[in-house]
């Protein structure tokens, strides 16, 4: 009996063990926060394994990454921080895909009477700081910061116009806030966050002559966690994840097509 007990115990504690049941570590852009969390809930229900989130700026993502932290899986918000990874040799070849895409919105607190009849209102508006990802940091500044470079207004960029007013955050998701917060400041930010407080913001304009916005996912190459991390990444880039992303304002890529409610 006590020998039978005893390899019961054993068989148990090696599923447990098993790579595909361990934490999954995946870092993840803040402004996927919400569509991750409810995808790793929904891929936990599985049995596939605990997933553990770590969430921030692509930017400080990657550089723990570089640095050493422990990851399995990484989101970014856009392919320049994949491509880092890759260049060190930190990105598990074969694994890499362009998962979603995102706009850019201009917005406000849900009480400002603002109004905008094109970007180049946006010099304009009575607002003491304009909230952004940092835009030499934060993918979403950098993209911010690329379409107001590209926009003309009395002669000049739009970025000349504004860049003084410019609050830069860690993440973008601190932008958001601080304009949810503060009726003096407006924000720049994806319109995916705007719908995560779209109770307290609104949208004043659209970008939709912005930079292409393509958010990349692959395993990471020391990952400790291979089998599971690979698991989770096909459930990522399925069917149910994309009508996740879709449902919270996410544009699936080519190849990942929601599944039908």
């Amino acid at each position: 009996m006590r020998s039978s007990r005893f390899l019961a115990l054993l068989a148990l504690g090696l599923a447990l063990a098993s790579p595909a049941m361990a934490e999954i570590q995946v870092f993840a852009a803040a402004s996927l926060t919400e569509a991750m969390e409810e995808i790793a809930a929904a891929y936990e229900k599985t049995g596939g394994g605990e997933v553990m989130l770590n969430l921030g700026s692509s930017s400080n993502l990657a550089r723990q990454i570089q640095e050493g932290a422990p990851a399995d899986l990484f989101l970014s918000a856009d392919e320049a921080r994949m491509d880092g990874l890759a260049s060190r040799g930190l990105v598990l070849g074969g694994t890499r895909r362009s998962l979603l895409s995102n706009t850019l919105v201009i917005v406000a607190g849900s009480r400002s009477t603002a109004r905008m009849d094109g970007p180049c209102a946006l010099a304009t508006l009575p607002f003491r700081h304009l909230a952004m990802g940092d835009p030499e940091a934060v993918p979403a500044g950098i993209y911010a910061k690329r379409w107001m470079q590209g926009v003309r207004c009395g002669g000049r960029p739009l970025w000349d116009a504004v860049r003084g007013r410019v609050a830069p955050t860690p993440d973008v998701r601190a932008a958001i806030g601080l304009v949810a917060a503060d009726p003096d400041v407006a924000g720049l930010v994806y319109r995916t966050d705007q719908l995560a407080f779209a109770d307290r913001t609104r949208v004043l304009y659209e970008v939709k002559e912005g930079p292409p916005i393509r958010y990349a996912v692959a395993m990471v190459a020391e990952g400790t966690n291979a089998e599971g991390a690979r698991a989770f990444l096909d459930f990522v880039a399925g069917a149910d994840a994309a009508q996740v992303f879709a449902a919270r304002g996410f544009i699936p890529m080519a190849g990942q097509t929601a599944a039908a409610p």
